[in-house]
């Protein structure tokens, strides 16, 4: 019993960390996945591969190498690049992805802001503010706090994202396929981004770049701390979980197209259909799914330039917190996820080639170690 709690607790967190501003607003899903039209299997199946692998890749050897800090994790698949190359590779990586998911809660921040002002018409900047208070009261707890909190949170807002995502794709069932030849045409271009420039294995590889260095660190940490086998499966339920759940938010978000193509928050046009109140309700949703990620976002910029439990850690959450929040309330939010997670998602996929011929070889040497 003890084993299948620390399973589930382990893909909770997950999840929760997976479905931030982005994923639970489905500006996201609309951007990457769904404005491919017929071919929004391939992001999806192309990203559920990366997430997969790279996740189970970074907890295998945080755990086998025993890191002291998940941002070293960098060190060891740079090293494929040789002793030189490979320390300046990782201390750029170390540096980007720590830098990456600071502007990631960023992005959080701008989500929340949204959401308050397109739901609640409050005025700018309350969102914002909410939420990152709220990060930062979680952040200064460390890592098994944060984990502790996410592992209950995230369950919940998957099965509410299902429910508005199956319901509306059941009423908009028998527009899909003319929306999909409609969006294959490029008919609503003009109003929805789309990351990859209408390549769907770019945009794939891009989304599957950025969550990598969502998880790098964390998951290289949680690895070390943590029995392998429940991380390595939790890992796995939760990609079932969340790209099972993508897929029912594109046939929604396509059935629906003239609707959701141009709006902030698509997720809340899809949950006002269904019920006014549902929308209420499913505008807290989304929020708990924007504090699930931004709290290990900043814990990861943070946890890079100071060490948990001391003052200066908790300094710097403080405030790094309140200057994320500030840059949120001036910058556009659709501006930003476009903009931040294109252009860095694809250096994310960089590290994948390194990590691919890193794994390769450290089994290789295995077996010829045994043979010896």
């Amino acid at each position: 019993m003890k084993k299948v709690i620390s399973i589930l607790m382990l893909c909770g967190a997950c999840i929760s960390f997976y479905i931030g501003a982005g994923f639970a607003t489905m500006q996201e899903v609309v951007q990457y996945e769904a404005s491919y039209g017929s071919l929004f299997w391939v992001v999806i199946l192309v990203v559920a591969c990366i997430y997969a692998y790279t996740n189970i890749s970074f907890a295998t050897n945080g755990n086998r190498l025993g890191l002291k800090r998940g941002g070293d994790i960098y060190k060891i698949y740079c090293s494929v690049l040789g002793k030189k190359f490979g320390e300046y590779a990782s201390k750029f990586f170390d540096v980007f992805s720590a830098l990456f998911c600071y502007m990631s809660f960023v992005v959080m921040c701008g989500g929340a802001n949204a959401i308050a002002s397109q739901q609640w018409n409050f005025f700018n900047g309350l969102g914002a503010v909410v939420l990152t208070v709220a990060v930062i009261c979680t952040v200064v707890f460390g890592l098994e706090g944060i984990l502790n909190v996410l592992s209950k949170i995230g369950p919940v807002i998957i099965v509410m994202i299902l429910i508005v995502s199956l319901l509306t794709a059941i009423t908009g069932v028998g527009n899909i396929s003319a929306n999909m030849q409609l969006i294959d045409a490029g008919t609503y271009s003009d109003v929805m981004k789309q990351v990859g420039n209408g390549n769907p294995f770019l945009s794939g590889a891009s989304y599957g770049g950025f969550v990598i260095l969502w998880f790098a660190a964390f998951l290289a940490e949680i690895g070390t701390k943590n029995k392998l086998e429940d991380v390595n499966i939790g890992i796995i339920l939760s990609s079932i979980f969340i790209f099972g759940t993508a897929v029912v938010c594109c046939m929604a978000l396509i059935g629906h197209i003239e609707s959701v193509a141009g709006a902030d928050i698509p997720a809340l046009v899809l949950a006002n259909q269904i019920s006014p109140i549902l929308a209420q309700a499913f505008a807290v949703i989304i929020c708990a799914g924007i504090y699930t990620s931004a709290v290990p976002l900043l814990w990861t910029g943070v946890r890079s330039i100071a060490k948990e439990g001391k003052t200066k850690y908790k300094i710097t959450t403080i405030l790094a917190g309140i200057f994320g929040c500030m840059i949120a309330c001036f910058v556009p939010y659709k501006g930003l996820i476009n903009v931040l997670y294109g252009l860095n998602g694809y250096l994310g996929f960089l590290l994948v080639l390194f990590m691919i011929i890193y794994d390769i070889k450290t089994k290789m040497s295995k077996k010829i170690d045994s043979a010896d």
